[in-house]
């Protein structure tokens, strides 16, 4: 998910509250892989992820940068767009 800030689509005022609604969906479900993801580290679960091509995206939510990623974003269009 580690994507430019020239690559990411501006902020959009007139979804902003939806926007924010699914950002916080989103970094729920982060957190629950995340809990789940102790799974990919293990030797079985290492396999699993080479196999069904997750592991690059379970050890992303593992390290915590990914929901790092979604509260800037957050605070980006609370900020851009007054929202609280």
């Amino acid at each position: 998910m580690a994507v430019a800030e020239t690559e990411r689509h501006p902020v959009n005022c007139a979804t902003a509250e939806g926007d924010l609604r699914a950002i916080a969906a989103e970094k729920k479900h982060a957190q629950t892989q995340q809990a789940e993801s102790v799974f990919a580290v293990t030797p079985a679960g290492a396999l699993l992820g080479l196999v069904t091509g997750t592991e690059n995206k379970r050890l992303e939510m593992l390290s915590g940068d990914y929901i790092k990623q979604l509260d800037a974003r957050s605070a980006e269009i609370k900020s851009t767009c007054g929202v609280k």
